[in-house]
């Protein structure tokens, strides 16, 4: 098979490419070469801590993300979550595959040594009106809520655990970092048709375009009566109104009516992205 190619890609080549990996976060259009290097999609169960400053705090956030987990899947076999304050005694002994730091409060403090020596990779959450601070090697996000911080990694690992036709190279996901300055945001678009769904996310990603971005993921949750047409309408409609390449991961739900889609952007920290 030919190369895919950026933009416009003929259907069959495009669900050939699809159906035999997942998306690599580096590099979303990879060659063939690329392909043929990647293994096929691992079960492991990956260990996901969220953190805070108290451990009252870590524990109500898991009580709320769990319960947004368990609305579509009562028993997720793919991730492990726990929750760990920092006041503490005692540390884990475990590493974590991903820690998520809540730094919800705005004067709260960056603890870098000791996200660094529990987690693979560190994710470190901001809301909107706080000043955000950057870690060495550290994922860092905006956004303009709790339910949107937890709307969104509810949907993205769902889409591990409930993965559709397509999703992405996990591996790639845990070895990818944004360049240094640079804050991941999300926006959201939902329609009751695929076009409709991509219309919504893109007047909704057009109020924070930026002529840089990377790390792109674009999360779509369908309805059970899904297509892989469906998917690649989507698709298509995205990539010809936007001048960046983004990997995609997919579910179903019962309880969507439409197409809920997410688009989880990394631009430089000066770039308009409120």
């Amino acid at each position: 098979m030919s190369e895919p190619r950026l933009g416009k890609w003929a259907l069959r080549d495009y669900l050939y490419y699809q159906l035999n990996v997942g998306e690599i976060l580096e590099s979303p259009n990879g060659a063939p070469e690329q392909i043929a290097m990647q293994k096929s999609p691992r079960l492991d169960t990956y260990e996901v801590v969220l953190m805070a400053a108290t451990q009252a705090e870590a524990d109500r956030f898991l009580r709320l993300f769990e319960h947004a987990i368990h609305r579509h899947l009562s028993r997720p076999k793919r991730h492990r979550f726990t929750a760990f304050g920092l006041d503490q005694a005692s540390r884990p002994e475990q590493l974590f595959d991903e820690i998520h730091w809540l730094n919800l409060e705005p004067a709260s403090h960056l603890p870098q040594e000791t996200l660094i020596s529990l987690g693979r990779l560190v994710h470190i959450h901001f809301l909107k009106n706080s000043c955000v601070k950057f870690g060495p090697g550290f994922r860092t996000y905006k956004w303009n809520s709790e339910a949107d911080l937890l709307e969104f990694w509810r949907s993205l690992y769902l889409s591990r655990d409930l993965c559709w036709f397509f999703g992405l190279d996990w591996d790639s996901y845990f070895a990818w970092q944004p360049q240094d300055g640079c804050v991941g945001t999300v926006n959201v678009g939902w329609g009751p048709t695929p076009n409709a769904a991509a219309d919504a996310l893109l007047e909704s990603a057009s109020a924070i375009y930026s002529s840089h971005s990377e790390g792109e993921i674009l999360i779509i949750e369908g309805r059970v009566d899904t297509c892989i047409g469906d998917y690649v309408k989507i698709v298509e409609v995205i990539e010809r109104c936007l001048d960046f390449s983004f990997a995609t991961t997919s579910w179903v739900s019962a309880d969507q009516s439409g197409y809920r889609l997410w688009l989880l952007r990394f631009c430089p920290a000066g770039s308009d992205t409120s």
